[in-house]
């Protein structure tokens, strides 16, 4: 695997140099006007000592024009945040190799306890105030360590059942520090999270810096009562996306509300990042994203050729793969397919915690229904309708290029038998059936299956209306029951759902993403007794304990691949013995547009969850026209 990844990587070619300064720095037309009125400092105060410098993917860009993208509303709160984000190191367009970012350097303890992170002097946020290790400290001190507006500590922020420190060095340097080796924390920062907030702009909504009185007066102005709930709409956290008002280490700086048309965003004339010309980038002015109803609209607009560039929500309509391709030219877009996927487009997943309804939660726990259900899906007939027979049969845990997959629980009960569907069934004790054909449960009631999934997912949608005729055809009534994202997720949340769709979308990055599947959909309480140490929810049983210890405080304690690999091999099988989740199809690709004339876009590139498509690094895209 390792050799694909590199074979991909040289084909890429987007060379990160983090050396000397340049000699002479240029900036866009736009604040070079700016700095004439005396309104910015020259380029050279605004940058670092010690540029990121950025060798672009074809050639050195021209500044200038904006890039048109969609969005489909508030339960989209993810978009943003996966174009823009700047965490202390970053992987590479394959998600191979990590690079520095903010931090010019970082180093982890021969026993992988302490990991410190060496800033770049003079950074500066997007209102020109110095970026500091005083913003990581405000971070974690004043926000994730308060219980008022984070209720519990990050699993990825824990070792040995203890919260890290966050140690401040000086004003460039700082250490994390845990009880337990945590060698991968790098491994998962390195995928976009970013662990910092503007303390100089905060603290003022924090009621540790400013008097409770004008807190709850400024709360009253913004139509809220407390004082977190304040702090979280300034910050960002309420909604999930960067705030409007709040400085960014961003290329672009949000300037309109989420509420808007068209979220506006501007670019950041404090930017780090040059390329090996001198240009500050980024290299586009702007970047607007409309406001849409629905992803059928989204379509039309890139076929209508009024859409720059789009991955979210397109990437996985397989199906309408010919439309696109033959629009190429009529749009003035070109197609790239990039390396992933998403192997499980469509998965069940089981509520093991379900408890409306008794006689249901019973047989949604037992695994030999499980397995019935899966063998009452015509997947060969899925993949033809869905996606034109272009897709991968399986239950989509991973990417068969991952090393730790595995065939044989990808293909478990996956073949297509109805008899034996309906003879497991019945062995289950569901051989009473009312005048329309549909199975009762002991209680003489009749067994109806609620599938809950978000209308915004075309997969769930149209595959949706499949899985209910497979289902019924053996005597299961199933209702597809699809909403607004938000609210799926609050219901999810809630623990309210029988059946959930979701999917398996993070096949390339090893071991950084998986431990939330397991609460994702299947187990809401789970999680909860998981994330509060006991204090509430329900105790999950020892597979899922074993999950968890993998994934927080095993795998995270080294960044051996090998070790890794093998561990999550172990969290793969101990799901596939489990069944919790029924797989159906996938793809080992998934699609982005982008217009002809937008250069300097990754083809090929990866793509997974956390990072697309910040991680084709848009700064250094722009307009050859």
């Amino acid at each position: 695997m390792k050799n694909s990844y590199k074979l991909l990587l040289v084909a890429l070619m987007i060379v990160l140099v983090s050396g000397t300064a340049l000699a002479k720095y240029n900036e866009s037309p736009l604040l070079a006007e700016q700095v004439k009125a005396g309104l910015l400092p020259p380029v050279e105060e605004r940058l670092p000592v010690n540029p990121l410098v950025i060798e672009p993917y074809e050639k050195i860009g021209k500044y200038g024009g904006i890039i048109r993208s969609t969005h489909t509303g508030p339960g989209d709160s993810t978009g943003y945040q996966r174009l823009v984000h700047e965490p202390l190191v970053y992987y590479d367009e394959m998600f191979y190799e990590i690079h520095p970012n903010l931090a010019e350097s970082w180093s982890v303890s021969e026993d992988g306890k302490v990991i410190t992170f060496k800033l770049r002097e003079g950074l500066k946020w997007s209102d020109g105030h110095p970026f500091t290790t005083d913003d990581i400290l405000f971070w974690w001190e004043d926000v994730q360590l308060n219980t008022e507006l984070t209720p519990a500590v990050n699993l990825n922020f824990q070792s040995g059942g203890e919260p890290m420190k966050v140690v401040k060095i000086d004003d460039l340097t700082v250490e994390f520090r845990f009880k337990e080796p945590k060698g991968g924390f790098v491994n998962w920062m390195a995928t976009g999270h970013e662990t910092y907030l503007p303390k100089h702009y905060l603290q003022q909504f924090h009621i540790k810096y400013t008097d409770e009185a004008t807190l709850n007066r400024l709360a009253r102005e913004h139509g809220v009562t407390l004082w977190s709930e304040l702090f979280r709409l300034k910050a960002g956290l309420s909604s999930g996306q960067k705030a409007v008002g709040m400085p960014t280490m961003d290329a672009w700086v949000l300037t309109t509300g989420f509420d808007a048309p068209v979220k506006i965003s501007e670019r950041n004339p404090y930017y780090f990042k040059v390329d090996t010309a001198g240009n500050q980038l980024p290299y586009i002015d702007a970047y607007h994203r409309e406001l849409v109803g629905d992803v059928e609209i989204m379509k039309l607009k890139l076929i209508g050729g009024q859409i720059d560039y789009q991955t979210r929500h397109l990437w996985t309509m397989y199906s309408d793969l010919p439309l696109f391709l033959a629009s190429q030219d009529s749009g003035n877009y070109r197609v790239i397919q990039t390396e992933g996927g998403t192997p499980g487009l469509l998965v069940m997943h089981f509520n093991q915690n379900y408890d409306a309804d008794p006689e249901i939660a019973k047989l949604l726990r037992n695994k030999d229904f499980r397995i019935a259900l899966s063998y009452a899906i015509d997947r060969e007939e899925m993949n033809e309708l869905l996606i034109n027979g272009l897709g991968a049969i399986g239950h989509g845990h991973l990417h068969p290029l991952h090393p730790a997959y595995s065939e044989e629980a990808d293909k478990m009960y996956t073949d297509y038998n109805p008899a034996l569907a309906n003879k497991m069934l019945d062995e289950l004790g569901l051989t009473a059936r009312d005048e329309e054909g549909f199975r009762l449960l002991p209680n003489g009631q009749r067994l109806t299956l609620i599938v809950d999934g978000s209308t915004h997912h075309w997969a769930q949608v149209d595959g949706g209306q499949l899985i209910k005729d497979y289902w019924e055809a053996v005597g299961i009534r199933t209702v597809i029951n699809l909403m607004e994202r938000a609210l799926y997720e609050s219901k999810r949340e809630g623990n309210q759902h029988q059946i959930g769709f979701a999917d398996f979308a993070d096949p390339i990055i090893p071991l950084l993403q998986t431990g939330h599947q397991i609460t994702y959909v299947v187990a809401p309480h789970w999680e909860t007794w998981l994330t509060t140490n006991g204090r509430d929810g329900v105790e999950p049983p020892a597979d899922v304990k074993r999950i968890y210890e993998i994934y927080t405080d095993i795998a995270p304690s080294t960044d051996d691949e090998e070790v890794r690999t093998a561990l999550m091999r172990e969290i793969i099988d101990i799901w596939a013995d489990n069944f919790w989740t029924i797989g159906t199809v996938g793809m080992h690709f998934n699609l982005s547009f982008a217009n002809k004339d937008l250069r300097n876009v990754p083809a090929p590139a990866a793509h997974s969850h956390p990072g697309n498509p910040g991680i084709y690094r848009p700064f250094q895209w722009f307009w050859d026209r």
